[in-house]
């Protein structure tokens, strides 16, 4: 990766990402994870605004706000897969699931960062 755009994304990526790969899963179904894995990377919120449900009339556009999904973006490309967890190192249950996982070449082509996203936490 060439220095300047290692460190031009390095300075917006503080964040530590804890990745724990599901090795296999027990006799009930429940996931277990391998060894948690940490990267450098950032993790960004969607707000989407949810109608509120009532018959009268408001104003247009009313609702509540809330987080509806976050992107994590790791400085590697691990293999990571649905059943994973991602997420940020200090970060409490309920974990959301991974939704998609993409990555990126840098100039040259070769895959430098990936974007996990990630669904909602809200339940």
């Amino acid at each position: 990766m060439p220095a300047s755009f290692a460190s031009e994304f390095a300075e917006l990526c503080q964040q530590v990402i804890v990745w724990e790969p599901m090795t296999s899963r027990d006799v009930y179904g429940k996931p277990i994870y391998g060894a948690q894995q940490t990267f450098q990377g950032r993790r960004t919120f969607e707000i989407s605004r949810i109608p509120l449900k009532h018959g009268g009339a408001g104003p247009r556009g009313q609702g509540v706000d809330v987080i509806s999904d976050s992107v994590i973006w790791m400085l590697a490309t691990p293999n990571i897969c649905y059943d994973d967890l991602v997420f940020v190192q200090g970060d409490q249950p309920p974990i959301p699931t991974v939704l998609s996982v993409e990555r990126y070449p840098d100039e040259t082509g070769l895959d430098v960062y990936s974007k996990i996203s990630l669904g909602s936490a809200n339940g």
